[in-house]
């Protein structure tokens, strides 16, 4: 009996040995760890274009610290040219890159930035937007810079105000720009059209801001919808705030 016992304590005690041994195993066992809303969630690469007119993010250069040919190419842009690429300056630029704010089509134009001893357009350009905006890439649309036309000393002046550009009396006006400008105040001007402020010269407004009024072969009077008058006398080279008590 005593032998019977004995056994049967012996049996008892290799269950819960090896019960408590597969416990151990079990506690040691790695744990795999448990996604959840606490876990970080992973960062997309990817970033998005600005909208239309957001400049924020982009490095802004002088005109005067870009390659001469740049300089050169501005001017052309501001007098129609010519153009030593006529075929491909002043076309339509579709900003496939994406790295331009995004625009409706046909709002960015691309122009040849001309390379000494190359034996082709080379890989600099010019941009410009319908809100005034100039770019420069100077290697084939990879990276793009703002360019600062008036240096980037002063800030630019708010839409409406025209108080940074050069005055010009109403009195010292030719006869034919009067009427136009008499015209314009009085709501009766006739031959408007949207001026898109490209030359960016005036300050930055919205679209469809500025209206144009041709006078003679190479002047203009343009409007603002706040009531400003401003005026070119060569072909938007330049401009000058017309003071109508002047």
């Amino acid at each position: 009996m005593t032998n019977h016992r004995s056994r049967l304590a012996g049996v008892l005690l290799a269950l819960l040995v090896g019960f408590l041994g597969f416990g151990s195993a079990a506690e040691a066992a790695p744990s795999s760890p448990a996604a959840g809303p606490s876990a970080p969630a992973a960062t997309p690469a990817s970033t998005l274009q600005n909208s239309c007119g957001d400049l924020s993010g982009f490095e802004h250069a002088a005109l005067s610290s870009l390659p001469a040919e740049a300089t050169d190419t501005y001017q052309l842009i501001l007098k129609g040219g010519p153009f030593p690429y006529p075929k491909n300056d002043g076309v339509v630029f579709d900003n496939r890159e994406g790295i331009l704010p995004s625009c409706d089509s046909g709002y960015y134009h691309e122009y040849t930035v001309p390379t000494p001893g190359s034996s082709d357009r080379g890989t600099r350009r010019i941009v410009t937007g319908e809100g005034g905006e100039y770019f420069y890439t100077g290697d084939h649309y990879a990276t793009f810079q703002v360019i600062d036309i008036d240096g980037g000393g002063s800030d630019p002046a708010k839409c409406g105000d025209l108080s940074k550009l050069d005055t010009a009396g109403y009195s010292t006006l030719s006869a034919e720009a009067k009427k136009v400008v008499d015209g314009v105040r009085a709501g009766s001007a006739e031959g408007g059209q949207t001026y898109e402020n490209r030359e960016g010269i005036l300050p930055s407004c919205d679209a469809g801001y500025y209206t144009v009024y041709p006078v003679g072969t190479d002047d203009r009077v343009i409007s603002g919808k706040g009531g400003e008058v401003a005026y070119t006398p060569d072909h938007y080279a330049s401009f000058k705030n017309v003071d109508l008590d002047a």
